[in-house]
């Protein structure tokens, strides 16, 4: 490689190991041109058998922001943000293809997988490119706490089904004692994820979680969050069923589980 494909490959890797939510913007709105550039280079993401079984709002009117920031959970930066999109599992276009062929449309939890996943990598690629613009970056994953009423409000069609919301726009330059100013959280051991050949014993899995409390601990301790850690965020998010209309829910907009 030359050197400046290594500079580039540095500046590509540094982007993504820095990366950070934000939740404070400037009140700027995101320009037309610079959203079209960032969806652009977010359609080349993988998807499977090319069927691009997605598709986004951007979300303007400032009534629907605000009441989609209620619908959230009462998340001000879905109204404040530059721009507001709606990430959507998309299969009304196969299904309208479908219908056209006089062909029907075989449904199960396949094809909304696919769906799912396929609008998964278009926005993670979405926001990177995003963040390489220049902007800050927030998922809301909020956008399925009443997701009726997120569908409803958005009269959106049969076989089109939101996702979750992503936040864009100028991240506010907030001073280091600022609590809302981002910090990158520790991520699990890379031994944690990455395996070879077999998935690792519970005793070694238990072993590189504690390694892992014991970094995120000192980060909520510096962030004034003492006697947190990772495993005890999980047991305690983990010990109610979240959001369990969501199968009915997705069902009602024509997709299958079987």
């Amino acid at each position: 490689m030359t050197s400046d494909s290594n500079d580039l490959s540095e500046q590509i890797l540094d982007q993504l190991g820095t990366h950070t939510s934000h939740r404070a913007f400037e009140p700027v709105e995101l320009d037309d041109q610079l959203v079209r550039r960032a969806v652009t280079a977010a359609q080349t993401a993988s998807t499977s058998s090319h069927i691009q079984a997605y598709s986004m709002l951007r979300i303007r009117d400032r009534e629907t922001r605000e009441k989609l920031a209620e619908l959230t959970g009462g998340q001000a930066q879905v109204a404040k943000a530059g721009a507001f999109f709606v990430i959507c599992g998309e299969v009304r276009r196969h299904h309208l293809a479908a219908q056209r062929a006089g062909q029907p449309m075989a449904r199960n939890l396949e094809s909304f997988l696919v769906a799912t996943i396929d609008a998964s990598l278009f926005a993670e690629k979405l926001a990177i490119a995003f963040e390489a613009l220049g902007q800050g970056i927030c998922y809301i994953g909020g956008l399925r706490s009443k997701i009726a009423d997120v569908d409803a409000l958005l009269e959106l069609p049969q076989h089109v089904f939101p996702l979750f919301g992503l936040c864009v726009g100028q991240p506010l330059n907030l001073p280091e004692s600022d609590p809302r100013k981002p910090v990158p959280k520790p991520r699990l051991p890379v031994e944690a994820v990455l395996f070879d050949e077999r998935y690792p014993t519970d005793e070694a899995m238990l072993t590189l979680m504690d390694r892992h409390d014991v970094e995120m601990a000192e980060h909520y301790n510096q962030r004034g969050r003492h006697g947190h850690n990772w495993t005890g965020g999980l047991v305690r998010r983990q010990a109610k069923a979240m959001r369990a209309d969501l199968a009915a829910y997705y069902l009602a907009k024509g997709a299958r589980f079987e």
